[in-house]
């Protein structure tokens, strides 16, 4: 399975966090890969949620101390992806959802399009307004 790389926003919080996601789902991926059992591949997910729900509350944040106008429509997405993500790993571990490379391409493109297209929205926000960020 692809890694999936860097996907820089140039907003250093959520660039950090975002490396931290990254490197979670390429850890998903290669639990996948390496044929990882039922188990291993549900608290590799757990831990992937856990990690999503700390950066989306996070962004959130960011968003309402900043403005952002699309929050609902940013947070509606958060939740939705959550529901999602949250739904297989429940399925994975009840043995509804099969281990294979379809789950894990799931979460790696799951991964990449939040950041490609919302969040870079966010950050391009961010910049147009020279919002100061840590």
């Amino acid at each position: 399975m692809t890694r999936i790389d860097n996907l820089p926003l140039s907003v250093p919080q959520m660039d950090r966090e975002h490396d931290e996601l990254i490197a979670q789902a390429n850890e998903f991926s290669a639990a996948g890969d390496r044929g990882a059992c039922r188990a291993e591949l549900k608290l590799r997910l757990t831990l992937l949620i856990e990690g999503f729900q700390h950066h989306f509350d996070s962004e959130e944040d960011l968003m309402r101390a900043n403005g952002f106008p699309g929050l609902k429509l940013h947070s509606d997405e958060h939740r939705k992806l959550m529901g999602q993500i949250s739904g297989l790993r429940d399925g994975v571990g009840s043995g509804v959802v099969a281990l294979c490379d379809a789950l894990v391409l799931f979460v790696r493109l799951w991964v990449e399009q939040h950041v490609a297209r919302a969040d870079t929205s966010f950050a391009q926000f961010l910049h147009d307004a020279k919002i100061h960020y840590a």
